[in-house]
């Protein structure tokens, strides 16, 4: 069975196996070319049905042939095989399994640089902001114990050291499908059979990850990946369905790397104030400090409003989802006169088989994934973790802070007290109101000028609301006398106040 080149699942080239239809030895005179045309159209269905049943049954033309790749891997090769264009190299990274923990799903003509800053964030950033903390912590030991001087920088320097070698060097191990490793990009008979097998790489793995993008929707490959994962669900139980816009992990990893440039800065600008007498530097160092900030704020209130439009993008889609507005490369090869099997005829056939029709699936798509969409991207985008992830550098900071005055213990349990008051309380309310202004406010404006001014006048809600909340540390629980029972009072008392806002924000 002859072959023609086949691309992936998602890929604007890809095509199922073009088979040399026909039979062999067509000498016969009396054989005529309209009988020779019936016999081919016969084999052509007759092929085509073969095709549907073996599918439909989700199995794999063999158990070699089904391969996947921790995600270690991938973070670490991805970006050579992109800069060098020699994806076909990530297939040796690939291993041979039986159960897949994901299942990753893309547009071959999606932003690769989007797709790998997302999937760095969702798997190394957890555990980089940990290390960073505990770095930051026990450097805050260590001062405190005169061990390392009285040099209070070394929490925020070892926590920013911490966090950047856990960001390159963890290794999640997540064993996960990806198309472009775990199908073989140069054997034309294996890579044949691992598209076949497609319904087997789906059944599975226990859960799936869509990296959107607006072209995403528009891809018949991608729209068969996903009506195939729901349907090998078992009846009754919910799908682990996560989709993730292309700005998410741009836009939060990118604030936290800018927190961390502030945070130095800021400690930079401090440290000056405290030994410098001259007024007109003191001056100039906080109209500085007050324009990094104003400017981190803006540009990350800028990066969630283009998010907020991305999630209202994909909404839109799923709301007027229609099969037959996808396309595949078969339509554009039979527009050009090509032959072969159609692989949109059997998607489509396949699709039906399992909805019993394609209204049904349609349907599914518009009611049950958009709603997983709004609840995941609109409600839960900005969770509690994640907030608190977006402001670990602040709490390297702090623990500098406290570090300082190890000499008086009492002012010490204060500093951490307010420290953890804000950092596990405030803050991260003020981050989730930002996200709901970022939502609301997420239309562009006809001008460019217009639209940066509509992000930085953006940031005033939060500002103020931080304003109040430090006027109510101040006035009411009196953060400059430094007591310990206040503190304390005041850190319950904004925790139980955040746990109730968080779920009304």
């Amino acid at each position: 069975m002859a072959q023609s080149l086949e691309a992936l699942p998602g890929n604007p080239d890809a095509t199922l196996p073009e088979v040399v239809l026909g039979m062999q030895n067509r000498t016969p005179s009396e054989v005529s070319e309209a009988s020779y045309k019936d016999a081919d159209e016969d084999k052509a269905v007759q092929l085509m049905q073969l095709y549907i049943r073996f599918v439909n049954q989700m199995m794999a033309t063999r158990p070699e042939i089904l391969r996947g790749v921790r995600v270690w891997r991938l973070l670490r090769y991805l970006p050579s095989a992109w800069l060098q264009d020699d994806l076909d190299s990530l297939h040796s990274s690939s291993q041979q399994t039986t159960q897949f923990d994901q299942f990753w799903s893309h547009s071959w003509k999606g932003r690769w640089w989007s797709k790998y800053i997302n999937i760095l964030y969702l798997h190394n950033c957890l555990p980089a902001s940990i290390a960073g903390s505990l770095g930051a912590g026990v450097a805050c030991g260590l001062v405190s114990a005169g061990l390392l001087g009285a040099r209070e920088r070394w929490c925020l320097q070892l926590g920013l050291l911490a966090f950047c070698v856990t960001l390159v060097l963890w290794h999640p191990q997540k064993l996960v499908f990806l198309d472009i490793a775990c199908i073989h990009q140069t054997d034309q008979g294996r890579k044949g059979e691992a598209i076949m097998s497609m319904g087997a790489f789906l059944k599975d793995s226990s859960s799936m990850l869509v990296l959107w993008d607006p072209t995403w929707v528009t891809r018949l490959w991608c729209v068969f990946e996903i009506a195939a994962f729901l349907h090998s669900r078992s009846p009754g139980t919910k799908a682990d369905l996560q989709i993730i816009p292309p700005l998410l992990g741009p836009a939060l990893l990118g604030f936290e790397i800018l927190a961390c440039i502030l945070a130095i800065g800021y400690d930079y600008v401090e440290s000056s104030l405290a030994t410098s007498e001259d007024g007109i530097l003191v001056g100039e160092l906080h109209l500085m400090l007050i324009s990094a900030v104003a400017l981190l704020f803006g540009l990350a209130t800028h990066l969630l409003r283009g998010y907020a439009r991305s999630v209202e993008t994909l909404q839109e889609q799923l709301r007027e989802f229609k099969i037959e507005n996808t396309s595949s490369a078969c339509c554009a090869s039979c527009k050009n006169g090509g032959s072969g099997l159609c692989d949109r005829a059997i998607i489509l056939e396949c699709i039906a088989a399992w909805y019993k029709s394609l209204e049904s699936f349609e349907l599914q798509v518009q009611s049950d994934v958009q709603m997983a969409v709004i609840d995941q991207l609109a409600y839960r985008a900005i969770s509690y973790q994640r907030a608190l992830l977006m402001w670990t550098p602040y709490l390297w900071l702090r623990l500098g802070y406290a570090a300082s005055h190890a000499s008086d213990p009492i002012r010490q349990l204060v500093d951490l007290a307010q420290t953890f008051t804000y950092f596990l309380a405030i803050i991260p309310m003020m981050t989730k109101l930002s996200f709901r202004l970022c939502y609301s406010l997420r239309a562009r404006c006809c001008w460019l000028y217009m639209d940066v001014f509509l992000s930085m006048a953006t940031v005033m809600g939060p500002f103020l609301f931080y304003i109040a909340c430090y006027a109510i540390q101040l006035y009411v629980f009196r953060q400059n006398d430094r007591e310990l029972l206040l503190s304390v009072i005041s850190m319950i008392s904004w925790w139980i106040v955040a746990a109730i806002l968080w779920r009304v924000i």
